[in-house]
């Protein structure tokens, strides 16, 4: 990104070009080449650097556009938006990452609040606002830059505190500033698995039986004034690599919908939608698949052994139950326990009801 690129030029290129997006002042576009190169900060592998140089990706192109065709895959859904899902949206709000080359940290993020809402806690409404100054400091990235591998490395050793444990600023910071007692504040955000795929099939399935991805792209001058529409690269050099999250894809448009972290003062009120093959996306970056904890369902049955566990010197006891394979338990006071164990141990058999190793009712049948 060596010359500022003008929006009445690149408004006529688009409109020459018969390209299907709009180009206007944004929170972004404003900004000195410098500036602008802050809002990225994803450090490509050599690997993804080799890719990008034999696709051509690296260097000014006004006719790679007419050389993409979309990847249509049949056989599943033409489409899923997880802002939109069981008519629910998913999507914590878009963020600002500012004058610091934090991406990384805001895209695992941002994918990260969306999937234990949808995974773990199945509730649209929770509120979940996790750390990306913590995941970022202390998982060793910086205001220059950070790999998608070590993010999602530090989610599954570490998990990630709240915001309040370590408020997000645009400067450079450390981990001492984090919360002292940060790992108590970490919950369920210490992820199962992480795994990548450049795999078209697969991605548009994790997005599907998942939730949202997280990728890079190549950024060129002219996406910063991306207002609205499916974005496609037609003029401007290249400004470096960004990190962000898939929320959804659009076969029949033929595009990736994403979630950027650049305020909603830019795109589609924070988000975007980009033409399949462009930037780098599917055949460079590929999609980062993270697993989290998922809600445990209820389940029941016949207890196949009964016990009770009473403690002299406390105000409880414990009734235990062995169903389903494994042992099930829930506590009992004391002044309860009598009478719950004449009923249990009179019976001919006993139905249960659990949720992981807890009990959640008892049906004594005589």
């Amino acid at each position: 990104m060596n010359d500022e690129l003008s929006l009445e030029a690149l408004r006529i290129d688009i409109v020459g070009k018969n390209v299907n997006w709009k180009a206007n002042i944004t929170s972004v576009s404003g900004l000195s080449i410098e500036e602008k190169k802050r809002r990225l900060g994803l450090i490509p592998t050599s690997g993804q650097l080799t890719q990008m140089s034999r696709l051509g990706l690296d260097t000014e192109s006004t006719s790679r556009y007419l050389k993409q065709s979309p990847h249509i895959e049949s056989g599943y859904k033409a489409s899923v938006d997880w802002r939109s899902v069981n008519n629910s949206n998913w999507i914590t709000p878009v963020k600002d990452q500012g004058s610091c080359g934090s991406c990384v940290a805001f895209g695992t993020i941002a994918a990260l609040e969306a999937l234990l809402r949808i995974r773990l806690y199945r509730d649209v409404y929770k509120d979940l606002d996790l750390s990306e100054a913590h995941l970022l400091w202390c998982g060793g990235g910086s205001c220059n830059g950070w790999y998608m591998d070590d993010a999602c490395d530090y989610l599954k050793n570490n998990g990630v505190p709240d915001e309040a444990c370590f408020p997000y600023t645009d400067n450079p910071m450390n981990c001492s500033y984090t919360c002292s007692d940060w790992k108590k504040w970490i919950g369920d955000t210490k992820i199962q698995e992480w795994s990548n795929t450049t795999d078209i099939k697969e991605m548009k399935e994790n997005l599907i039986n998942n939730g949202p991805q997280i990728t890079g792209m190549a950024v060129y001058d002219d996406f910063f004034y991306y207002s609205s529409g499916i974005y496609k690269h037609i003029s401007g050099s290249l400004a470096g690599y960004h990190c962000i999250c898939v929320v959804g894809y659009d076969d029949d448009e033929g595009c990736w919908i994403c979630k950027n972290s650049w305020g909603t003062g830019w795109g589609e009120n924070g988000f975007f939608r980009i033409a399949y093959g462009e930037c780098g996306i599917s055949d460079v970056f590929g999609m980062w698949n993270i697993k989290v904890k998922t809600a445990e369902e209820e389940e029941d049955g016949f207890a196949e052994q009964i016990s009770i566990e009473y403690s002299w010197i406390s105000s409880e006891g414990i009734l235990c139950a062995y169903a389903g394979g494994n042992w099930r338990h829930i506590q009992i006071s004391n002044e309860d326990m009598t009478g719950i164990a004449r009923l249990v141990f009179d019976a001919s058999k006993v139905y249960i009801g659990w949720k992981g190793d807890q009990l959640t009712f008892v049906r004594c049948y005589k």
